[in-house]
């Protein structure tokens, strides 16, 4: 199962999955996948993070 909190902030990253629902905001979204291994498995980032990240690489 997913953690609930973001692993780059440690704040709350809203996972649905973590929360036992069927889907999560994440699945609508694309990760760059330098930024995914920044992270470990099953572990989600928070839309903040996302956002910050997509920012900062431009």
């Amino acid at each position: 199962m997913s953690e609930k909190r973001c692993p780059r902030c440690g704040k709350e990253n809203h996972c649905g999955v973590a929360k036992l629902e069927k889907e999560c905001w994440c699945m609508t979204r694309k990760f760059p996948e330098q930024l995914l291994n920044t992270t470990k498995a099953n572990t989600c980032i928070c839309q903040a993070c996302l956002d910050t990240y997509k920012e900062e690489s431009v």
